[in-house]
Order: structure tokens, then C-alpha cells, then sequence
């Protein structure tokens, strides 16, 4: 029956209880040791002794003389302790009740000694075991027996008694008849249990057995009027354990019904919240048809499959919706300044896992592969742009007058004009003036050479515009403009790539090494890089950073320093995340630089844009209804501040070649990279620009 996917999903019928109605139970050996219910029990039996002597009321112990009990018990739940067989619930609990009747064949008149047991049940006692196991509160109760009733007083009491597990939505399984070709239902205890009218039929079910080939064996009763509840179990030479604990091999529908009930508890320990008609309409429906298509009186509706009954039932097309659905959720890269990959393993576990419901209402937890990611952020990250080198211009004397400068192309250092009209750049550079203009160069914030670069390479690419300075006397003054690229995963799957990011830096500096610096970032469809992968959207961003710079020189050492302060406001939801104000984050670097070995040294020591305050909520899935598409979303609230700060070192060289190119070459550690706590990242670099 398949029963080992159950078991590797460690669902083993712990915490079910299953009542056996039978011959009794072996209290003493080591199969059932620990799992037979405190309650347990015969039941008491009236008897006479003769035709005409007084009534009296006897009850059997409930150890089993017989062995059928203890052999349909292990089916339904033997241990599974590395000897030889184990039940299909082996973890289950045991309700034992014994109705074996008396056996009064050679009882004499008169006599006072024990009344022996008989091998045939007392069919009286069936009403009140029913009763008793609801009572005590058995999910599941597995009869092999069949025979006739005993009038209508009989009929009525089994008919109250099965009323009382479909009141208690409870499962019966009973074995169909040994006896070849016979109805084991019209005028048989199965009727007067589900009743002519058939009311309590969604809470019963027969079990009939099949060989090991699955073929149905010589011969077999029928199941009658409920061939469509009835299930095939492998039940000729089948092993199990007796009524001594000694291994035993079985054949007979006995043993199919403590099959289908062990099964039964399987699901019902994983699914508490079903009961009979749904575990046993689950079982039905996911049966494997055997024999000619459809329902009949040899396998009932086919071969009991635990496999499939435990997966989820919904056609093919709702778990691809469900599929697509909850990937909607999974489109958010987060960057480095919100905490990167450790932040987005926390997202994660919210988003890419949702519960769906199949058609009997039954939970799964559904996942998408992959989900929420961090975007790279490493010493790297943005470093490797392409651009043309600044252009510089200087005067050596006021009288150079107006430096005039005309182009009506593309290429080289210089821009056209708009309308195609030719661009008239004019220039009036004092002496001692410089004057440095970049078209299509790489421009940001922070400035300098090292590796690390900006402090916004976690946050966004390297931006690509124009860039000039003017320097006179000591002070400095510099504007610089320029788009980053963005590189999302639906870009390249659309085989473009569009604008992610608008930068605008004016920076001062003065004469006494003080300097300041303001930066305006606009982005669209991410906010300091967090962003939806699945396309820009018209959501992002507009960030304020400013930034206080000193330059001292200190024996020989030129040391420099500065320290960053951001504000971001977000506009609208970026992948479902939307942010409750703005969002603040800082940065700082420090460099000493010294002559050394004909150029220049430099020894830094930096961390790049951290996130200090950001309170969002997140709209994640909750649940998914297979059969109707109904979806449940609930906004959360995360902290996406960093729970470390990323620091990064590094040591850098370079000089001059001849009077145009330049080499450098260093190397840098990161610690707690991408600001996630023990993480870290090394890179080594050399690069050399010839013009």
C-alpha cells in the first residue's frame, strides 16, 4: 500500500488510537508493549446454562486464547522494533475490546466450574464494543468479523451504535465474508450497521483482499450494495504476529481491515482537523483501479494507495496557478545597505512558502524555488565600468582669453548639443586655474581610486555621465551627473537593459582641509538598490547624502576622512515592501597615503552604505484554496536594519607612467561583508590605463 511515504515524512500514527474488536490482544509480549490503551477490555455476557437454569452474567479476561485478535492488531499497528513484521500505524494506541462469546457445548446442568471461550464472537456484543471505543475515543474501529444479525432488536441496537461514529465522524472498516460468491452485506451485521437506506455508508468501510500478484484470490465473498466502499489489501501470506508473539503468516480478508484502519490513522495523525467520511472518501477516491475500469464486486473500488492518498488532490492547473502565484513574491533583491543576504534569508522564510488547500481541504506548505535574494555587494561590486578619462584644461595665463571649443559628433571626450546643432563649450580659465571636464566618464560620490570606489556600490552600479572640477588657490569645487544601468533579471530576459538610478554630486572644498559634499540619488523601481527583480516599476526613491570631508597632512602622511549621512524618502511599494517614513544610513572611510618606491601608498579603512533606521512591511502569502483560487495575504512587519556593519581594509600602490598612464595595484579584505555578521570577502587588483 505504499505505506513508506508516510513514514519518511515521519507520520506513523502517533497519538491515533485504533480499536480492534476481536478476540483479545497479547498484553504481555513486546509487540504491542506500551501502546495498548488502559482501556482496554471484555465486556460482560449473560449466559444459561440449560434451558431452564437462572441467568448469569460472565466476562473473559482479555488476553487472547484464540490468536486472531493479536494477529489483526499487529496488521493495524505491530511494532516496528526490527523483529520481523510491523503494523501499517505502528505508533499507534490500541483500544483492545474482546467480544469472544462462550463456548456451552458439553456445559452440564448444574454445574459451577469457568465457562470456556468460544472461537465465534458474541454478535451482541459488537453494539456495545462501538459504543464503548467512541466513548473512549477512538478514531478508527477495525472489525474482522461478518455474519448474520440476530433479529430486529440486534439490528436496531447496531444501527444506534453506528449512528453514534457518524455523530462522532469516526471510521468503521469491517472485513468482507470468506465464503465464496456471499454477500456481505444484505441480512448481515454491515446492514444493520449502515442501515437499508444506506444513511451511515460515508462512515464505513469493507475491506477485501487480494494476493500478493494483486490478483483476487480463488475465492472471496462480494461486498454487495457497498462495492463503492469497499478497498483492495494484500492480505493472502501476509506476516504478522500471534497470540504467543511469535511470528505468524496469514491469509483471509480478516487482515484487510486492520490494514485500511492502520492507514487511516496515518492520515488522521497528519490531518487531525478530517474525520471518517473525509479520510475514508480521501482513501476511496485515490485508490488504485484494478481489474475492469471502475467500481465491482471483486476489488471495490481498487487497491488501498497510502502514496497517493497522502498527496495533494486538485487538478493539474491549480498547482501551476499556485505556483505562479507565490512567485510574485519572490521578485525582491535586497542590497547590501539593508543587510543583503542575511536580510534576505529572513524575508525568505516568509515569502516563498505558503499553505494551499486541495479539494478535502487539506493543508500543504507549497514552495517556490529560490525566492528573495541579495544583490552581489562585494569588494568588486561596481567597480568595473568602462569609461573615457577626465579631460583636463589648464591656462598658464590670463591672457589665453576664451578657450573655444566646437564639435558635432558623438565620440571622444565631448558631447553634441541637443537638436544636432553643433555645441559651443566655452571656457575662462584664470592662470593657476584648472579645469577638468569627463564626458562619459565613471562619476560618484566619495571620489578616489581604491577598490572599494563609492560607498554606494552595494546600493547601485557604477554611474556613467559627465563630471568637471575647478580648482584655484586651494579650494575646489566639482559637479558631477550620471546614470547607473540597471541589470535585473527581467531585463535580460527582455534582452535590454534600462536606467536604475539618476546621481547628482556638487562637492567644496576648501584651502583649510575641510570639504562638503551633497548628492542627490534618484531611483526608479528600487530603493538604495532593493528592488524588484521582476521589473523596475514606477516605485523608488529619492536620496539626500551629505557628506563632511578633512585632508591633513601629518609627518609626511596625508590622512583623509569622511563621514556620510543619508535620507531617503521611498515613493510607493518596491516588490510588495513599503516603507513606514525615511529611511536613514551612513557611511565613513579613512586613508593615509605616503611616497613610497617612486609613487603613492595608500592604507584605508572604510565601510560603505549601512541602513541605521528602515521600518517596512511586506505583503506575503499566507494561503492558496486549490479548488477555488482564493488567496490570503498579510502584511507583515520586518526590520530591515543590518545586524552588523561591514568594514573594509585595505592596502593600494600606484604611479605614474611616462606623463598619460597610471598603474595601480592593491588588495582589501572585507569584514562582516555585505553587513552580514561573519561573513567576508578578499580581492586583489591591478589596473593600468594607457592614453
Amino acid at each position: 500500500m505504499k505505506a513508506d511515504y508516510a513514514y519518511a515524512r515521519g507520520i506513523t500514527g502517533k497519538g491515533v488510537t485504533i480499536a480492534i474488536v476481536d478476540t483479545g490482544i497479547d498484553r504481555d509480549g513486546p509487540e504491542f508493549a506500551g501502546r495498548i490503551s488502559a482501556d482496554s477490555t471484555a465486556f460482560d455476557q449473560k449466559i444459561a446454562r440449560c434451558a431452564t437454569c437462572p441467568g448469569e452474567t460472565i466476562r473473559f479476561e482479555l488476553d487472547d486464547k484464540d490468536g486472531h485478535g493479536s494477529k489483526t492488531a499487529a496488521v493495524a499497528a505491530g511494532a516496528r522494533d526490527g523483529n520481523g513484521m510491523h503494523g501499517v500505524a505502528y505508533d499507534a494506541t490500541i483500544l483492545a475490546l474482546k467480544i469472544s462469546g462462550p463456548n456451552l457445548e458439553g456445559i452440564v446442568a448444574g454445574s459451577t466450574g469457568p465457562i470456556p471461550e468460544s472461537d465465534a464472537p458474541n454478535v451482541a456484543l459488537i453494539a456495545p464494543a462501538i459504543r464503548y471505543a467512541i466513548d473512549k475515543g477512538a478514531f478508527v474501529i477495525s472489525m474482522s468479523i461478518n455474519g448474520s444479525g440476530g433479529g430486529e432488536q440486534l439490528a436496531a441496537d447496531l444501527k444506534s451504535a453506528m449512528d453514534l461514529v457518524r455523530g462522532g465522524n469516526r471510521l468503521f472498516v469491517e472485513s468482507v465474508t470468506n465464503n465464496v460468491g456471499e454477500d456481505s452485506f444484505s441480512g448481515k451485521v454491515a446492514e444493520d450497521l449502515v442501515g437499508k437506506d444506506l444513511s451511515n455508508k460515508d462512515w464505513f468501510l469493507f475491506g477485501i483482499r487480494v494476493e500478493a500478484n494483486l490478483q483476487p484470490p480463488s475465492g472471496n465473498g462480494t461486498p454487495g450494495a457497498l462495492a463503492d466502499r469497499t478497498l483492495s489489501v494484500v492480505a493472502s501470506n501476509v506476516a504478522t504476529v500471534d497470540q504467543n508473539g511469535q511470528q505468524a503468516t496469514v491469509t483471509g480478508n480478516s487482515f484487510a481491515a486492520p490494514g485500511i484502519a492502520g492507514a487511516a490513522a496515518l492520515l488522521k495523525q497528519y490531518w487531525p482537523q478530517l474525520g471518517g467520511r473525509e479520510i475514508s472518501r480521501i482513501m476511496l477516491d485515490t485508490a488504485t483501479d484494478l481489474g475492469a475500469p471502475g467500481v465491482d464486486q471483486v476489488y471495490g473500488v481498487g487497491l488501498l494507495n497510502v502514496e497517493k492518498a497522502m498527496q495533494a488532490q486538485a487538478p493539474a492547473t491549480s498547482f501551476a496557478a499556485a505556483r505562479t502565484v507565490l512567485a510574485r513574491y519572490s521578485s525582491l533583491v535586497v542590497s547590501a545597505p539593508f543587510g543583503g543576504a542575511a536580510v534576505a534569508a529572513d524575508l525568505r522564510s516568509h515569502t516563498s512558502t505558503m499553505t494551499v488547500f486541495d479539494r478535502y481541504g487539506r493543508d500543504y506548505l507549497m514552495t517556490v524555488p529560490g525566492g528573495i535574494r541579495a544583490r552581489s555587494s562585494g569588494l568588486l561590486a561596481g567597480t568595473l565600468a568602462t569609461s573615457a578619462p577626465p579631460y583636463p584644461l589648464q591656462s598658464s595665463s590670463w591672457s589665453d582669453g576664451r578657450l573655444g571649443i566646437a564639435t558635432s559628433t558623438t565620440t571622444g571626450p565631448w558631447q553634441a548639443a541637443a537638436s544636432g546643432r553643433p555645441a559651443m563649450v566655452t571656457f575662462s580659465p584664470a592662470a593657476g586655474q584648472t579645469v577638468t571636464l569627463g564626458s562619459n566618464v565613471a562619476v560618484g560620490p566619495g571620489g578616489g581610486s581604491s577598490l572599494a570606489g563609492s560607498y554606494l556600490r552595494g546600493a547601485i552600479g557604477q554611474p556613467i555621465g559627465m563630471s568637471s572640477q575647478w580648482t584655484i588657490g586651494g579650494w575646489s569645487a566639482s559637479f558631477a551627473s550620471g546614470s547607473s544601468i540597471a541589470a535585473t533579471a527581467s531585463s535580460f530576459r527582455r534582452g535590454s537593459r534600462s536606467r536604475e538610478a539618476g546621481l547628482r554630486t556638487v562637492a567644496i572644498s576648501t584651502p583649510f582641509g575641510l570639504g562638503l559634499e551633497v548628492s542627490e540619488l534618484v531611483e526608479r523601481g528600487q530603493v538604495l538598490g532593493l528592488r524588484d527583480d521582476a521589473g523596475s516599476g514606477a516605485a523608488g526613491a529619492r536620496t539626500v547624502l551629505a557628506t563632511t570631508m578633512v585632508r591633513r597632512n601629518v609627518a609626511g602622511v596625508l590622512l583623509s576622512g569622511r563621514a556620510t549621512v543619508g535620507s531617503s524618502s521611498p515613493t510607493g511599494a518596491v516588490a510588495g515592501v513599503r516603507f513606514d517614513g525615511c529611511i536613514v544610513s551612513t557611511a565613513f572611510a579613512v586613508e593615509g597615503a605616503q611616497p613610497l618606491l617612486g609613487g603613492l601608498a595608500t592604507l584605508g579603512l572604510s565601510s560603505p552604505l549601512r541602513v541605521e533606521r528602515a521600518r517596512a512591511s511586506l505583503l506575503v502569502p499566507v494561503s492558496y484554496d486549490l479548488m477555488s483560487g482564493a488567496l490570503v495575504e498579510e502584511r507583515r512587519t520586518f526590520d530591515l536594519t543590518p545586524t552588523a556593519r561591514e568594514i573594509d581594509l585595505e592596502l593600494g600602490w600606484s604611479t605614474a607612467l611616462a606623463s598619460t598612464s597610471t598603474l595601480r595595484l592593491g588588495v582589501a579584505r572585507a569584514f562582516d561583508a555585505g553587513h552580514v555578521r561573519g561573513a567576508s570577502d578578499v580581492a586583489a587588483f591591478f589596473n593600468l590605463v594607457v592614453r
